[in-house]
Parts: C-alpha cells; structure tokens; sequence
C-alpha cells in the first residue's frame, strides 16, 4: 500500500508516464510532497495547452489524500483514500467540481464528467501497473461509485 500511496504522492513523476496529454508538471516547493504541495500541469486538451493547479490540502500517511484543484471554471475539492484488502490496495476517488459564477448551476453535469474522468484515470494506472514494477502489487478491477448518498460521485479501483 505504501508503494501504491507514494506513486499519487508523486505527480510530478507519475502523471506524465500516466496521462499522454500531459506535457509537463511542476512542483513545489522542492522535496518530500506534503499539505501545501502544489502542482501546475500543461496538458494538450482539443488541440490548446491549457494549465490547471492542483494543491494537497490534508495527507494522512497510506490512508488518504485531499486536495483541491483550479480547472477552467471549477474549483474541485477532492480525496482520494487507499484501503489494502486481499486484492491489493483499492484507492477510491470523492469529489465535487465545485464551479464558479453562473456555472455553478451545472455542478451535476460536472460531478459526473469528474466522475468519469476520475474512473478512466484509475483504470488507465491498474492498467499500466504491470508495467510500473515500483507499485509492487497486481491489478484488480474498477468499480465505478455512482453516489455516496451525500449528491458526492465517487470512482474506485484495485491497484
């Protein structure tokens, strides 16, 4: 599990080998990513370069990730929590897109298009784990969360 944290605590490392789009992404400050760390990516999106942030705003070691990002007209404020089980470590994606100005009425559409691409994001890395031998654990299966209940989508994988 603790392999499989440290790769998400990494971005700068491992988002370029994950997602082709990303062209490049830069941390800061230097040294061990912790609450406070932030990451600007450049990634190609229909044909332009466009830049988001991400930042970590809470890190509670092998257990959960939280962090909030800038994505065009969104403000999402997300986790991700690891839990080991007899088929790996299983990492599960919460978020709300969390727009801005009038888009704010479209925060359904959001939540579920950040739904998705969180689930294709996952299987992209359970995918590519037999390939990335640092992870050090076999993959399993995405199950896709359509709901928590609390109006919050989720997506999950074993990694």
């Amino acid at each position: 599990m603790e392999k499989v944290f440290g790769f998400f605590l990494a971005l700068d490392e491992t988002a370029p080998r994950i997602d082709p789009s990303a062209e490049s992404v830069v941390k800061t400050p230097d040294g061990p990513a912790g609450a406070g760390t932030t990451f600007r990516f450049r990634q190609q999106f229909l044909g332009k370069i466009r830049e988001t942030t991400t930042r970590f705003t809470a890190i509670e070691s092998n257990r959960k990730i939280e962090f909030e990002a800038e994505i065009g007209p969104m403000r999402p404020k997300c986790d991700l929590i690891f839990e080991q089980t007899d088929r790996g470590t299983r990492v599960t994606f919460r978020g709300d897109s969390n727009p801005v100005g009038p888009f704010k009425l479209l925060s359904p559409l959001f939540n579920r298009k950040g739904q998705q691409v969180w689930g294709q994001r996952l299987a992209r890395i359970k995918d590519r784990a037999g390939d990335l031998r640092a992870l050090g654990n076999r993959a399993a299966h995405v199950n896709a969360q359509p709901d928590d209940g609390e109006g919050v989508p989720g997506s999950a994988t074993h990694i």
